[in-house]
């Protein structure tokens, strides 16, 4: 991962989002706020960017 990587809450948006780069993962959002690294299992995360993320972690 890589420091532009990470869990963010965009304003409008009523759950957290995995960013990589500018794009959320289930490519719903733009963000260039604060991101969070870790808490992957936070009921509060996008489940669509949770799946995702599992499935670019397992082939990394």
């Amino acid at each position: 991962m890589t420091n532009n990587e990470g869990w963010g809450w965009p304003e409008a948006a009523k759950k957290a989002h995995y960013f990589s780069g500018p794009f959320s993962l289930c490519r719903a959002w733009m963000y260039a706020g604060h991101r969070e690294q870790g808490n992957d299992d936070s009921p509060d995360n996008c489940k669509t960017c949770r799946r995702l993320l599992a499935k670019k972690e397992k082939s990394a």
